[in-house]
């Protein structure tokens, strides 16, 4: 299946040549339970997780890139789910789910994160989750992807393929994740979302 993850052990170094590594891949992904409760905002990145909305809310308020995802893909045709869930058995931390639904004109994609907090610190799994909704906007922005071999298509067509991986990554989205990572550790964290960020990312 056609994913984008992130590396289990990923070393972020800002400034120093290290960005987010970031592959798409075909990966078996398996979905952890999200509580009751879908977002009822009219951005078109949800999520049925509070915890996750509250970092959706955080990461748009500290980055610019962040909120420019956000705002092309309220104005695309696309649906955003942002989930709690593993990828690759757990191997990888993040990953944008080979599945595309269709209804009423709408394309709905999900994205899925590790609720691990021992594997990323705060600010990766914000520009984690950038990176990943770089991926679902560049599904988005292709309305000839309908389904999985379309989106294969499109990967092989804009992607570079990664070595030793059934899989590609895309230079846009490297680079809007360390636009976003670079952007965080500019912006520290305003008290209302301290204590948001101390919640286990199960409840």
């Amino acid at each position: 299946m056609l994913s984008t993850a992130l590396s289990k052990t990923p070393q972020h170094v800002v400034g120093r040549g290290l960005t987010l590594s970031i592959v798409a891949a075909f990966l078996t992904p398996q979905i952890m339970p999200a509580s009751a409760g879908a977002d009822e905002a009219s951005s078109r990145v949800r999520s049925t997780n509070p915890v996750i909305l509250d970092l959706l809310k955080e990461a748009r308020d500290r980055s610019a890139t962040f909120r420019t995802l956000v705002e092309a893909i309220d104005h695309s045709n696309g649906i955003v789910y942002v989930e709690f869930g593993y990828c690759a058995f757990g191997h990888l931390d993040g990953c944008l789910l080979p599945i595309i639904a269709s209804t009423h004109g709408d394309r709905y994609v999900r994205v899925i994160v590790s609720p691990e907090k021992s594997r990323l610190n705060h600010d990766q799994l914000l520009a984690l989750i950038g990176h990943e909704l770089r991926h679902a906007l560049e599904v988005l922005e292709h309305p000839e992807v309908v389904d999985v071999p379309t989106m294969e298509n499109m990967y092989r067509s804009i992607g570079t393929p990664i070595a030793g991986q059934r899989g590609f990554e895309t230079s846009a989205a490297r680079s809007s994740g360390t636009a976003v990572l670079t952007e965080l550790l500019r912006n520290t964290r305003a008290p209302q979302y301290l204590e948001a960020a101390a919640r286990p990312f199960g409840d």
